[in-house]
């Protein structure tokens, strides 16, 4: 079963790594999430990509993206950690947030989750970005 890749919060890096994401693999495996609905439907809408709620990622996706601001990365794994702990199946959590390091990910979302550090710059959406990561 190929994995399904997670997307909360498609803001200006987040949508770009999302549309980066639906040119290397089939768009019915990215589900997109954003705390204004309307946001993630238009980027749904232009990648043919699924919407769903923040918890409903956390639940079914296998590589999660979370693209918040670092101020709000404490709440929103807080809102998540029934979600992440009722999973069945492995997740792995992918990080944007400048100065959030992997221990405080990993002690947000409430688990020994893998986690992705990365560093991306906007000309990922047109192919032509690079991302520095570092992972636990």
């Amino acid at each position: 079963m190929e994995q399904t890749i997670g997307f909360i919060g498609v803001g200006n890096m987040g949508g770009a790594l999302a549309r980066a994401a639906a040119r290397a693999v089939d768009p019915g495996r990215i589900v997109v999430s954003n705390r204004s609905p309307e946001k993630a439907e238009v980027l749904s809408q232009a990648l043919s990509c699924r919407v769903a709620t923040a918890t409903e990622v956390a639940e079914s996706c296998d590589l999660v993206f979370l693209g918040v601001k670092p101020q709000m990365m404490a709440g929103l794994l807080a809102d998540l950690q029934p979600a992440l702990e009722r999973r069945k199946t492995p997740v792995t959590l992918v990080s944007m947030a400048a100065g959030v390091s992997m221990a405080q990910i990993r002690a947000m979302a409430g688990g020994d989750y893998p986690v992705i550090r990365i560093m991306p710059n906007t000309p990922v959406a047109v192919g032509q970005g690079v991302v520095l990561y570092d992972q636990t």
